[in-house]
């Protein structure tokens, strides 16, 4: 189990795991998630094209910035290895459904599959949001063919609720049936500490 240390700096707050630090995304962060989101693989569970520029990039972080200040939502989160201080993914919780509901994404680099390193973030984020927002729910969308993703949130977990077909276009430019799935903060302190170690797909 990573342990969760919370660092404020200025305004922006960190959040950090045993070899990851979560920090807040920024504008300069493009380059490096550029990285990530013009890759294929690495988007083909989300509901944006591949991205051919670093400008689609940008604008991409400064619309999301922009809402997450709009709705006062938490700003996404980027994931930084201490070892090497790469960005190689990113976690968020958005989607405010009511005061204590939100729901979670998440995105990995490919190279930095199967390492156990989404884990650790949904480790650390699930804390931070049932323990400091105080959430009584939190919820996640997946595409019924995410195997790795529906994995990692039935080991934390996080139960099916429903499927909803042919909900979203995703990256492929076609429509996918999406299965919720949700977590209650009782049921997540119920959990085994000592059975959260993962070492799956992410």
């Amino acid at each position: 189990l990573a342990a969760l240390f919370f660092i404020c700096g200025g305004m922006k707050m960190e959040l950090e795991g045993s070899r990851l630090i979560l920090r807040e995304m920024d504008r300069f962060d493009a380059c490096d998630l550029f990285e990530i989101y013009c890759r294929k693989d690495a988007v083909a569970w989300l509901s944006i094209p591949v991205h051919v520029t670093i400008e689609e990039t940008l604008q991409g972080i400064d619309d999301c910035l922009m809402q997450c200040a709009m709705q006062n939502l938490p700003p996404p989160w980027v994931l930084i290895e201490k070892n090497n201080d790469h960005l190689i993914g990113t976690i968020d919780l958005h989607h405010r459904s009511s005061l204590h509901t939100m729901e979670i994404g998440f995105l990995l680099h490919p190279d930095y599959w199967r390492q156990g390193y989404m884990s650790e973030a949904m480790e650390i984020v699930l804390t931070y949001g049932f323990e400091t927002l105080q959430l009584h729910r939190i919820t996640a969308l997946c595409a019924v063919e995410n195997e790795a993703s529906i994995a990692l949130l039935k080991h934390f977990s996080f139960q099916q609720e429903g499927l909803l077909p042919d909900y979203t276009v995703l990256s492929d430019g076609k429509y996918h049936d999406l299965i919720l799935f949700s977590l209650m903060r009782e049921e997540w302190r119920n959990q085994n500490e000592d059975n959260r170690c993962y070492s799956g797909t992410l």
